[in-house]
């Protein structure tokens, strides 16, 4: 089966080849084709390199589209706690209010994860922080908790009580 360009571009995305990327994007005019598993070069870059992000982001892709499991880049750059990726997400209007099909939003999944950084940098973007739950009916404390995360729980803890006056 030959290659298409957004394979091609997916391919290079993934590899964080930014050179052959540029190349690529030169030859197309949606940055947002799918590649033959349905997801864009974007959705499938090399999360620790964010100059890619940023490339494709300049070029226009869309950090909201989301795949199968209705997960954006930005919940898989939260759960892989690379946060220098997310700064440049957010500069370009990624929404830290999307959910996946489970109803998680990003700050669920780096909780969940144990990304105190991450989690740090989102809240501070994130306004449903407390009381956002996700269909099982859980915050983002309460995955922490889950998956003994205690730094994070802690930390969660302390700043709910801080903005809040109680506990999460």
């Amino acid at each position: 089966m030959a290659q298409t360009l957004a394979d091609l571009m997916s391919t290079a995305a993934a590899r964080g080849d930014l050179h052959q990327l540029e190349e690529l994007l030169q030859r197309t005019p949606n940055v947002d084709e799918p590649n033959r598993f349905g997801r864009t070069a974007l959705q499938v870059s090399r999360l620790g390199c964010p100059d890619i992000a940023s490339l494709l982001l300049r070029r226009g892709a869309d950090p909201n589209l989301r795949d199968s499991s209705g997960f954006s880049v930005l919940h898989d750059t939260a759960r892989a706690g690379f946060q220098d990726t997310m700064q440049i997400l957010l500069d370009f209007h990624a929404d830290v209010n999307l959910q996946d099909k489970d109803g998680n939003i990003a700050l669920h999944l780096a909780a969940m994860e144990g990304h105190l950084h991450m989690v740090q940098y989102l809240v501070l973007h994130t306004d449903t922080w407390l009381t956002h739950r996700n269909r099982n009916g859980d915050t983002p404390c309460d995955l922490a908790r889950m998956y003994n995360r205690e730094n994070v729980v802690m930390w969660l803890q302390s700043n709910a009580r801080g903005l809040a006056g109680g506990g999460q």
